[in-house]
């Protein structure tokens, strides 16, 4: 196959993905690869005078382009994968890993960058290409580029091994969730759950040709039993069936966890660090894995009371109410639930028809037109690669084409759990003037409609929604140069700033009031319900806390403290790491680990903390928002331009202290989780 014809190679815009197959994988890496490292021998070669547009901008030209191919392969890997094209994309994986090690830690390219950094025009340089050679030079000191050659070479085969073993683990999700599936033909099973998740079991059963309901680990029909069957026994047989879908036969994840933490731990120790957390936050707001961990010991001191009181009531409802000889894991969203709906008279399935999917889009469309300017119309969808995939373009205030996105909203068997937004080619402004614009894509996993209803989305799966377009206008709004320092590619604890913060337009009672309007006749959400809706987002809140507590704690103790060659089993060591966070010390989360995925295969490794580290910054910024009113455009024009529009051009901290005028506090996050009465100095 020539180059030529690999629509994976395409130079620029939407990837045609329609036409993309297992087949055109390895020649697209392979060209990809051979362009980069043409370019790489390049900057090698390089002699004074050295000239910026020869050394970083062809770095930075490398990576767009590599990352054109590599992203288009590894998001339709995740939404529409079969066996050859797991196959094909694993079989590039060790490739990819090899190449990143030898661009990071190229002895020949960091002599050369340092040598320009001496010159007088590398002296020169000011604001954003100061901040990209600055940022490349530590990048490569940190893979090891000033380190001996036997160094290199080790670093580089275990970021290969690292990267195969991702995938594995990855994989090995993927099949547990899809080998799993419980059929019920007893209706009286079904008693508390709602009509909308009992049509779509039903709908399941009839088309796997089988009587009854059939209920499967997908999220959209494990929540809703989790939440609201009144069968203890139906909870408890899918909540382990959750548990096990990273250990079954043939599947089994716990095996690769000691390898991958001892490669981690080998390759922190290679790079000269005391541990894999503080290689990887050198770069990060918190900057070391001591300051992660003083952050979350910090927060649970101060949930810690209320989260027990939490869990004190469920154990009373679940005893005096339901009869149960004690509170057990499978019961506790139920008995939440019931408790909130006693509390607030807030029934999740009875707002569904508020929150129909296309409404929920159309309003984070008019919010992002609002704040930053955005216009947001259907775009060209020839190129999706499933039927249920929507395209839109994006256009600026000033009629500039900022970008295109793809919208995935349900799942399937050959796609991946969870939610993400996916950058598939980075824009920005040309030197002639022009824009090139971005590309990317929002996958999820949503309740889909059925034949009567259109899909109508839960309060929760709409925050989804607002969170992963939240990352998607980062992307939208890169405004740089240099393509590698733009819109996400920042600090992994600042990133989830603009995502988390989209969420806080659906508590709002003003944006509320715009965007959840019923389907059939367009009326708002009542002003009492939305009232009880706000009311309700303390309840449970510390013990939400908890759950994102005690995985940022175990993930940073397995990477600070955790001694591979002495402590044995990981799932056993983690075991009693997240005791003081579950229910009881002996109700351990032993499927937590292997299905693990953004720590093990997901690039959150060390850095979970920082989903609440992005939180702490979202609630703080949220409150200008809130002061100045939640549709303010000046508000929007200022964070856009403060916040995403740089990108990584700046360090973090500035950009938030630039936005709120000071240094972020703690405080707004803790008072909107708890609730004012209930934060601790």
């Amino acid at each position: 196959m020539s180059d030529a014809g690999n629509p994976l190679l395409t130079e620029a815009g939407v990837p045609p993905f329609a036409a993309i197959r297992a087949e055109h994988v390895r020649p697209a890496v392979d060209a990809a690869l051979a362009d980069a490292d043409a370019a790489l021998d390049a900057v090698r070669r390089a002699t004074p005078p050295y000239r910026y547009d020869d050394l970083l901008g062809a770095l930075d030209r490398v990576d767009r382009r590599l990352s054109r191919v590599t992203h288009a392969a590894a998001h339709l890997n995740a939404v529409r994968q079969d066996a050859a094209l797991r196959e094909a994309w694993s079989d590039v994986l060790g490739d990819l890993a090899a190449f990143d090690a030898r661009r990071d830690a190229d002895p020949d390219v960091y002599r050369v960058l340092r040598a320009y950094a001496e010159s007088d025009e590398g002296r020169a340089l000011e604001g954003e290409r100061a901040r990209y050679l600055h940022l490349t030079l530590d990048a490569m000191r940190r893979a090891g580029a000033a380190a001996d050659d036997a160094t290199r070479a080790r670093v580089a085969e275990i970021r290969a091994e690292l990267a195969d073993l991702a995938q594995t683990f990855q994989n090995h999700l993927l099949d547990g969730v899809n080998a799993y599936a419980l059929d019920v033909t007893d209706e009286a099973r079904l008693a508390g759950l709602p009509d909308g998740p009992r049509r779509r079991a039903a709908a399941a059963a009839e088309a796997a040709g089988v009587a009854g309901w059939r209920f499967t680990l997908q999220p959209p029909s494990l929540g809703p039993v989790l939440q609201h069957a009144e069968d203890r026994a139906l909870r408890r047989t899918l909540y382990e069936a959750a548990q096990a879908r990273g250990t079954g036969e043939g599947r089994d994840n716990r095996p690769l966890l000691p390898r991958i933490l001892a490669l981690r731990a080998e390759l922190a120790d290679r790079l000269g660090y005391a541990h894999f957390a503080d290689l990887q936050l050198a770069d990060r707001m918190a900057g070391d894995g001591a300051t992660a961990q003083a952050f979350e010991a910090d927060l649970w001191r101060r949930v810690e009371p209320h989260a027990r009181a939490e869990i004190e009531e469920l154990e009373r409802l679940a005893v005096d109410a339901w009869g149960y000889d004690r509170l057990e894991p499978w019961d506790v969203a139920f008995l939440q639930e019931r408790l909130r709906r006693e509390r607030f008279d807030l029934d999740p399935e009875a707002l569904r028809p508020y929150f129909a999917l296309d409404r929920v889009l159309d309003a984070a469309f008019d919010l992002a037109h609002a704040l930053y300017g955005l216009t947001i119309v259907p775009g060209d969808a020839r190129h999706a690669w499933h039927d249920d995939v929507r395209v839109f373009d994006v256009t600026d205030e000033d009629g500039v084409h900022r970008g295109t996105f793809f919208v995935d909203p349900f799942p399937r068997d050959d796609k991946r759990g969870g939610a993400w937004m996916m950058p598939l080619d980075t824009g920005g402004p040309r030197p002639d003037g022009g824009f090139d614009p971005h590309v990317a894509a929002i996958a999820a996993n949503l309740t889909p409609g059925d034949a009567d209803t259109p899909s109508q989305l839960t309060h929760r799966e709409a925050e989804t929604v607002f969170h992963e377009f939240g990352h998607l206008v980062h992307h939208l709004l890169g405004h740089v140069e240099t393509r590698s320092l733009s819109g996400i590619r920042v600090a992994w604890d600042f990133v989830e700033l603009p995502s988390q913060l989209m969420e806080n337009w659906l508590y709002d009672d003003d944006a509320l009031a715009r965007i959840a309007r019923h389907a059939d006749t367009g009326e708002p959400l009542p002003p009492e319900v939305r009232e009880r809706l706000r009311a309700a987002r303390t309840f449970g809140g510390a013990w939400q806390l908890a759950r994102q507590l005690s995985l940022g704690t175990v993930d940073l103790a397995l990477h600070v403290d955790y001694d591979p060659d002495a402590d044995g089993d990981p799932v056993a060591w983690g075991r009693a790491v997240l005791a003081p966070f579950q229910i009881r010390p002996d109700a351990g989360n032993e499927g937590l680990l292997p299905a693990f995925q953004h720590v093990f295969a997901g690039g959150y490794a060390a850095g979970y903390y920082s989903y609440l580290w992005s939180e702490m910054l979202d609630a703080d910024v949220f409150s200008r928002f809130e002061a100045a009113g939640t549709y303010d455009a000046a508000t929007g024009r200022a964070f856009r331009d403060a916040v995403l529009a740089p990108g990584a051009t700046r360090p973090p901290d500035g950009l938030v202290r630039d936005f709120l005028g000071r240094d972020p506090d703690v405080t707004a996050m803790l008072r909107r989780a708890l609730g004012p009465d209930r934060v601790d100095p």
